[in-house]
């Protein structure tokens, strides 16, 4: 099951390591994005998956953004994609 917005929210202002191994335990693939002096990061477009059954899914995927130039990597923004 996937978090909500809201549930997400919860994590800003944690470590981005932390929560990357987290939310990979749930599932998700964690896509991360390094702003300040050094950017870094992108985010590939979605994969949709088409079952045997003719319905269309696609992966659970979290996107989080954190100031690169942080020592402590704490997250700035997380949101669904």
């Amino acid at each position: 099951m996937s978090l909500s917005e809201q549930d997400l929210q919860k994590y800003v202002g944690k470590n981005v390591d932390d929560t990357q191994k987290e939310l990979e335990k749930q599932g998700y693939k964690v896509h991360l994005v390094s702003t300040g002096r050094c950017a870094t990061g992108y985010v590939p477009e979605k994969k949709l998956h088409m079952n045997a059954d003719g319905t269309v899914t696609q992966e659970k995927r979290a996107i989080i953004s954190f100031n690169g130039d942080d020592p402590k990597r704490k997250i700035t923004s997380i949101h669904h994609d």
